[in-house]
């Protein structure tokens, strides 16, 4: 007691203790006995309810038990504990969620697309461990839960903090809000766990609670979410944990992290003990023998996983054994013991209402056709893109016409081809606009391409485009893409410059806004003033300007200053950036609104640091890389940043000095980077080679 109110205790707490301590010793004994074996009890119950689903008590029985505890615990305050069953729903998150470092990364796993990609990856753990290929090695094969990744960390038996996985080696603690979740055990039920151990498992949303929640959400006037990942994403952010526990959250473990007070030698094993403790583990994990009986595991959860209660997009193959896995190690970003194998892009047949045209922050009109709701892979899919106006005509797509449509994972939904034989005649052509569907200022297209344009970069669409960029590329928190609109349509803000002169009173016209919201972005803001000159120049949101080109500009120029004077014809003689790229900045650079903005965010106090060299080092030093086509596992932005972090360079043409043509899917069958790849002798490789060299 001496320990707990060593803190200066305030009156009320005072007479809690004085009243503890003057009760007669046998009558407390007997109270925390009774609050013990209530606790246990509704701890077994929660177990048998919501993680083997297979109750044996009813509900008012429940009920009784849990009111009884209540009852011991209001009279009793100084017996509560952090893992007793009525404190699972905490009060409010104060300052947000503060960061923590795993013990051990939670790393990414890396993918494979097709059963051939399996099977390379079991040859390669064979050569990796010196077996014979004959060999069969133990897998653990796990339905692929998607939802967000969590960390749950017990010291003796009770939980002691919850992270998400963040970064990688950096998660935030969602403690409060993962308590809510009634499948996640406060303290562990077996006696004989470790000292300390780290679970890892997934939270997620059933789909029934997903589609509940949209339907309240949509009754609301509020956004709805997009799938249940998302929507367990937010439900787990949200600041009051009373919110998240209406929000009917569940979760599924299968891995861990740090152990300490007891050995664990295979994922057999780790499911065993997990189930032991109280975890609910992921459905039909088997471990197999070989990788023909892991491929037989994989069709099958392929055939069943429609009808698990959660989204799951693939299967995950795993060393069985603890040992092999630690002479495998790690990559950079992901174990060398584990790949998630993706099921195949789903297709479905549904039906295009009419076609609605957006302008994005470079001015390119892109069709996007509005469809009949159609659930595709459990998400209902109302929208997907046409790409542009020669692909419309290419396939012939009409208004009014059914069309099969595809989505691949968190791709945007594309159509495939029109269903002629149910076309009845009427179908409307879609036609080419002649002005921008914003504000009006006639499009065009520059010479050989297929986008069409508006010029006026004044254009509200574009301004919205451009913050949000900004936005993201500079990591100011706050400032989602409602409240951008918003401050757009208000004339709040007229370019990216803009945001830097945000006063909490222009925050605070908004419905929702609170002080300490508005507070909190203007924080955020003046946090983002410091910024090192790739990321800024990445921010500004140049036509053809990616990270990885904003990188080989900044390494180049070294200052903003010499950025903002570099001329056309010096753009163009860096290596790895063409004409069109020196063009684009080039124009960007001679825009006299662009350099007023620019110019404004300087005197609002933004400071842009000169490049620093980063030490080049990895698998990739001394290579590279050009790409073309598309990539079936990233995109080429993504591809290319992955160069760049293990050490390489990457280049948007091909020279004598390239090293790789990695080659994605092609429309033509060819292109003029292959052709060229071809004549100079550059070595060219698929997407797969690349992946593996990425794994190797």
């Amino acid at each position: 007691m001496r320990e707990k109110f060593s803190q200066r205790p305030n009156f009320t707490e005072l007479i809690h203790a004085e009243r503890f301590l003057m009760s007669d010793s046998h009558e407390i004994e007997n109270v925390k006995k009774e609050i013990e074996k209530l606790r246990k009890e509704i701890q077994y119950h929660d177990w048998r309810y919501y993680v083997l689903k297979d109750p044996v008590i009813s509900d008012a029985e429940y009920d009784r038990l849990f009111k009884r505890l209540k009852e011991l615990e209001e009279k009793y305050p100084e017996l509560i504990t952090p893992d007793s069953p009525t404190q699972r729903v905490g009060e409010k998150i104060e300052g947000g969620f503060p960061t923590f470092p795993h013990s051990v990364p939670m790393l990414s796993l890396d993918n494979a697309f097709d059963e051939d990609e399996v099977v390379e990856f079991d040859k390669r753990i064979k050569r990796f461990l010196e077996l014979s290929q004959d060999y069969e090695i133990s897998y653990s094969v796990e339905p692929k839960v998607d939802g967000v990744s969590i960390e749950l960390i017990y010291e003796d038996g009770i939980l002691k903090k919850a992270l998400t996985r963040g970064d990688g080696f950096l998660g935030e603690d969602v403690t409060q809000n993962v308590k809510t979740i009634r499948s996640v055990p406060l303290r562990l039920i077996s006696e004989d766990f470790p000292q300390y151990i780290e679970v890892r498992g997934e939270v997620f949303m059933t789909t029934d609670a997903f589609r509940k929640l949209n339907e309240e959400l949509m009754s609301r006037g509020e956004r709805v979410f997009a799938n249940p990942r998302n929507a367990a994403a937010g439900s787990l952010k949200q600041l009051d944990p009373k919110e998240t526990a209406r929000r009917n959250l569940d979760a599924l473990f299968y891995g861990n992290g740090k152990i300490v007070g007891k050995k664990i030698g295979s994922q057999e094993q780790l499911f065993y003990e997990l189930k032991r403790y109280g975890f609910s583990l992921v459905p039909e994990w088997k471990v197999v023998k070989g990788i023909k009986e892991a491929l037989e595991h994989i069709r099958y959860i392929q055939r069943i996983h429609k009808d698990f209660p959660f989204e799951s997009d693939g299967v995950v193959i795993k060393l069985n054994d603890f040992d092999l896995r630690e002479k495998l190690g790690e990559k950079a970003r992901s174990p060398r013991w584990a790949i998630a194998y993706k099921f195949p892009a789903e297709e479905v047949v549904t039906r295009i209402l009419f076609v609605e045209n957006q302008v994005g922050r470079t001015g390119t009109v892109t069709p996007v056709a509005i469809l009949e709701p159609v659930r595709i892979g459990g998400v209902i899919v109302t929208r997907a893109t046409l790409h542009n106006f020669d692909e419309i005509k290419k396939k012939d797509v009409r208004i009014g016409d059914f069309v099969w449509v595809k989505r691949s994972g968190d791709v945007i939904p594309e159509i495939i081809s029109v269903v002629q034989e149910r076309r009845f005649g009427i179908e409307i052509e879609i036609r080419e606009p002649e002005v921008c569907p914003v504000c009006g200022s006639k499009l065009y297209r520059e010479f050989e391409e297929v986008a069409v344009r508006c010029p006026d970069m004044s254009c509200p669409a574009q301004i919205v485009e451009r913050v949000k960029h900004f936005v993201s590329a500079l990591d100011i928190e706050g400032l989602g893409e409602t409240f951008i609109t918003q401050l757009v349509s208000r004339g709040i803000l007229k370019d990216i410059s803009d945001i830097f002169y945000l006063k909490k009173q222009d925050l605070l016209k908004f419905w929702g806004v609170g002080d300490k919201l508005a507070t909190k972005i203007i924080e955020n803001i003046n946090s983002s003033k410091i910024v090192p000159l790739q990321k800024f120049i990445y921010a500004l949101g140049i036509r053809y300007v990616g990270e990885s080109v904003s990188r080989i500009l900044a390494s180049r120029f070294r200052s903003l200053e010499k950025f903002l004077s570099a001329k056309e014809s010096e753009i163009e003689a860096i290596y790895g950036l063409g004409p069109a790229v020196a063009q684009s900045v080039s124009k960007f650079l001679q825009d006299q609104k662009n350099m007023i903005a620019i110019q404004r965010m300087l005197e609002a106090g933004v400071k842009v640091l000169e490049y620093k060299e980063e030490e080049r080092t990895g698998k990739f030093f001394g290579k590279i890389f050009v790409f073309t086509g598309t990539l079936k596992s990233m995109t080429r932005e993504q591809a290319k940043k992955l160069v760049i972090q293990n050490g390489g360079k990457t280049s948007d043409s091909i020279s004598s000095s390239t090293t790789y043509l990695v080659v994605g899917e092609l429309e033509r069958g060819s292109s003029s980077k292959l052709e060229k790849a071809k004549k100079l002798g550059v070595n060219i490789i698929t997407e797969r080679d690349f992946l593996d060299m990425l794994r190797d």
